[in-house]
């Protein structure tokens, strides 16, 4: 069982070098075609009981949540509060097209860490927030 990490507002920069290093780690794993960061660290408002919400976009195979089982393993030794979710792209793609609000919301509003959603959505510009605050 996972414990419950509490984020320490003074480590804020530690904690995005270790965000760095996950996603890095999960690269090698997945070659996911998109990776974003959702939630209050992506709109910078993080708190105490903030978590590290990562999407990752990759031609996963394994049911649903054995990937969230997966991605948190790839945590092992940084102790993020990660909570991660990983979609394929056609299952990222047809929660668009239903209009389900989560996806759209880290569509729009994810701050890009790897990657983009060019290929998840072929002929479209949404691509997420990049660190610079670009789409």
């Amino acid at each position: 069982m996972r414990a419950l990490r509490r984020v320490d507002l003074e480590c804020r920069e530690e904690i995005y070098q270790k965000i760095a290093i996950y996603v890095e780690r999960l690269t090698r794993v997945w070659k996911p075609q998109a990776v974003l960061l959702f939630g209050s660290f992506a709109r910078d408002d993080v708190h105490e009981g903030s978590d590290v919400d990562i999407a990752v976009i990759a031609d996963f195979r394994e049911p649903f949540l054995d990937r969230i089982r997966r991605l948190l393993d790839l945590n092992e030794g940084l102790s993020l509060p990660l909570e991660p979710v990983g979609y394929t792209p056609e299952e990222f793609r047809t929660m668009w097209r239903v209009g389900n609000r989560f996806v759209r919301e880290v569509a729009a509003h994810g701050r890009v860490l790897h990657g983009d959603l060019a290929g998840v959505f072929p002929g479209r510009r949404l691509r997420g927030r990049r660190d610079d605050g670009t789409a």
